[in-house]
């Protein structure tokens, strides 16, 4: 079965006059901090450019240059154990980057946590959220290190396999007669948690991922 993608380009802002640049005193405790991600942002999710040759799947890690947007896919209940799914042509094995931006000058922020919940427009069944634990650092705005992004403070980290994971899928499956007939629409919630240097929580804003559900 052939998906459908549909697919946009991310054009990253030009300079670094475009970044909103802040200097916080870190207060420590909660997940505030943060007013819709202005300091810790969600940028998207994205994908890299893919070849596919006799079989074999090759990846582009995305950057600000030519990063695609990834917003929407056609998931297979029968034929995806897992999305996204590096092994799987079907299952948008360059896709399911999120992209996350930290705008301190002068800290970095470590991704702790990667928060995704789920709503099945008609479901008679609460669809159980996931957690994907991180360990992923972001540099200050201000610094001038290189970086696989192509800006400093930017990172693009696949969900392998956690968008929807397998587990998600098998309660799917399971609960086909609580759920609309295929193809039927999930929609997919994301924030990221991180901490910066000095132990201020911050929380980002939160990104959506559409999922259609064919059989």
């Amino acid at each position: 079965m052939r998906t459908m993608r549909r697919h946009g380009r991310f054009q990253a802002p030009a300079g670094a006059a475009a970044l909103l640049l802040l200097s916080l005193a870190g207060c420590g405790g909660g997940g505030g901090n943060n007013d819709q991600g202005v300091v810790f942002r969600a940028t998207g999710m994205f994908r890299g450019r893919e070849q596919i040759d006799q079989g074999r799947i090759t990846c582009t890690i995305p950057n600000v240059s030519d990063a695609l947007v990834d917003a929407s896919y056609d998931l297979s209940l029968s034929q995806v154990i897992a999305f996204p799914n590096r092994a799987q042509v079907i299952a948008n094995p360059c896709g399911g980057f999120i992209g996350l931006q930290n705008n301190l000058d002068e800290q970095s922020i470590n991704v702790q946590e990667i928060s995704i919940t789920y709503e099945i427009p008609g479901a008679t069944v609460a669809i159980p959220p996931t957690s994907v634990t991180f360990g992923q650092t972001i540099l200050p705005a201000t610094s001038d290190q290189e970086t696989q992004s192509g800006q400093p403070n930017l990172v693009y980290s696949q969900l392998q396999g956690q968008i929807v994971p397998r587990n998600l899928i098998v309660f799917l499956n399971v609960n086909a007669n609580r759920l609309p007939a295929t193809p039927y629409l999930m929609n997919v919630f994301l924030v990221a948690r991180g901490q910066s240097d000095d132990g201020t929580n911050y929380e980002s804003n939160q990104i959506g991922y559409q999922l259609t559900m064919v059989q």
